[in-house]
């Protein structure tokens, strides 16, 4: 029979019980247990709620799945998802997949930590801690099979993962509304997430650029039958390689992050980057043109597995197909540089309508509709220099646009918004 948490929403008064009892039980240094309180201002028309939620501990745990260097694991005797800390790297790729905010990043430590179900205590016959201090009984734990599950909650996030909760004592109520009180944090959630978006994942945006422009550089040299120089094309994967260490709490673990090919497409993606990264180097090195085939087809599926990365975290489709993705822009790159004009011609009609289409979704966001526009600009203007010209075009033009597809990978991480909880409370 599975286990999980029970909570009532009627009877939780927002006391921090659950909360306080966590941390003294497992000696966090972060905490694991959210409490939400919707409507906090107590708006007459509305009422008051109050969520107590950790880890679900999901029967399908894309936490577990996603991890590169198979810390988190499941207890197979009480179900809890528990985290090894000492294989741990800090690439916070479960934050990306965990729908419910419960994976937190610990600065001091450079890991990941979370709730483990006070597992350990569980096998001796123990209930969690959190449950145990809840004194007014809103949060307790028990066999899920008991309950009925009453609650509709709109703003809850990825059933289909079936988390270890029940909601209860909310039948035959109205449908909840959700007022976010001024003090709640979450009125400017969207504008503090893209600023976070771009300074966190700097290091994955110069990774991932400068990674595209390496394959780009690969198959257009195999269409003009030359090789890359070896003085440009290996300094540059170099700093890609090292540049996207910066991203991790532990850089010098760095070497786990290949331990989950199996399920892990982040684990994938830097074992195919080593791949490629050897194979390329010997290619420009050696001058074997048969390798210069292998290792562009080697970076066109690295490419591929960039995007999945970020395809198997966003259940919201926000960029399921983005102008911004790295297999598209080395589809429109290679014809550019190489000065073919029809191939350029239809990729660049594809990615001028994605971005006109991103542009029409995000209408009602200022705060990033100039460099929407500017990226545009920076595919237009060059594309008329190289279809006027119709060759290959100078220097400078190729900076403009080798601009603007810069900006389109900014983009992309502005757009990647995978499914929270505290978005779809805001929402």
């Amino acid at each position: 029979m599975r286990k999980g948490f029970i909570f009532n929403h009627n009877k939780c008064v927002s006391c921090n019980a659950c909360c306080a009892a966590c941390i003294l039980e497992n000696g966090c240094d972060i905490q694991p247990r959210n409490i939400y309180t919707y409507n906090s201002e107590a708006d007459d028309f509305f009422p008051v709620i109050n969520l107590s939620l950790a880890c679900n501990h999901c029967e399908i745990a894309v936490c577990m799945k996603g991890c590169p260097s198979s810390a988190l694991s499941r207890d197979t005797v009480t179900g809890a998802i528990i985290i090894d800390e000492t294989k741990c790297i800090g690439c916070r790729y479960c934050q990306w997949n965990c729908p419910y905010d419960a994976p937190k990043f610990d600065i001091a430590k450079g890991t990941i930590g979370k709730c483990n179900l006070c597992y350990s205590g569980l096998m001796e016959g123990r209930q969690p801690a959190c449950s145990s201090a809840c004194p007014t009984g809103a949060l307790s734990f028990s066999e899920l099979s008991d309950f009925e599950n009453n609650a509709a909650y709109s703003w809850f996030p990825d059933k289909k993962l079936n988390p270890a909760i029940k909601f209860v004592g909310i039948k035959n109520q109205t449908p909840l509304k959700v007022i976010p009180g001024a003090d709640s944090g979450l009125t400017d959630l969207r504008q503090k997430q893209k600023v976070k978006n771009i300074s966190g994942e700097l290091s994955l945006i110069v990774f991932s650029f400068l990674v595209t422009i390496s394959v780009a550089s690969l198959i257009s040299s195999f269409l003009r039958g030359v090789f890359p120089e070896i003085i440009s094309f290996i300094p540059f994967l170099f700093i890609a390689g090292f540049v996207s260490i910066f991203h991790l709490g532990k850089k010098f673990r760095s070497w786990k992050s290949v331990m989950n090919l199996r399920d892990s497409p982040l684990s994938r993606e830097i074992a195919l980057f080593i791949l490629y990264s050897v194979i390329s180097c010997i290619t420009v090195i050696l001058r074997i043109p048969v390798l210069l085939i292998v290792s562009s087809f080697t970076g066109l599926i690295l490419l591929l597995l960039i995007d999945t990365v970020y395809i198997y975290a966003d259940r919201n489709k926000s960029v399921i197909l983005h102008s911004g993705q790295t297999f598209l822009s080395v589809l429109i790159i290679v014809p550019f540089i190489s000065g073919i004009v029809l191939p350029f011609i239809f990729m660049a009609l594809i990615k001028l309508g994605l971005s006109f289409n991103r542009l029409i979704i995000n209408k009602l966001n200022t705060s990033d509709i100039g460099i929407r526009f500017l990226r545009i600009a920076f595919l237009i203007v060059p594309g008329l220099s190289l279809i006027l010209l119709n060759s290959q075009p100078e220097k400078f033009i190729i900076i403009i646009f080798m601009a603007g597809e810069l900006l389109d990978r900014i983009l992309f991480y502005l757009d990647f918004n995978p499914p929270n909880i505290n978005t779809l409370i805001y929402e």
